[in-house]
């Protein structure tokens, strides 16, 4: 969050669950798997599409095709690592409340906790 979102309150739990839900869905493994994921489907598709002349240029190898699905195994490893172990809600709640008490301090209030 923002210095400006920084709450000088304490969070509602719905607050709570839209901060978890907004900081989950912009981590990181979800962003370049996606990318991997979209950037793996293009390569692949040129490697299908030029399946007779990449070999020709890559010494045999089916260099775009062999690359395009890599590149889809690594974005889809990424969406599994995010889904099997994500972001502990405790982790980003507490994160928030840690900066709301720095800045409460900051203007010279007691912490709200």
């Amino acid at each position: 969050m923002t210095e400006e979102n920084v709450p000088t309150r304490p969070l509602t739990d719905a607050e709570k669950e839209a901060l978890v839900r907004s900081t989950r869905r912009l981590d990181l493994r979800r962003i370049l798997g996606g990318l991997f994921v979209l950037y793996g489907v293009i390569v692949t598709i040129v490697g299908i599409v030029n399946y007779s002349s990449d070999p020709a240029k890559t010494g045999g190898i089916h260099i775009n095709l062999w690359t395009g699905i890599a590149m889809l195994v690594a974005g889809l490893l990424f969406f599994v690592w995010d889904r099997m172990n994500p972001v502990p809600a405790e982790d980003i709640v507490g994160q928030v409340e840690h900066e709301a008490d720095i800045r409460a301090e900051g203007e010279g209030r007691a912490p709200q906790h």
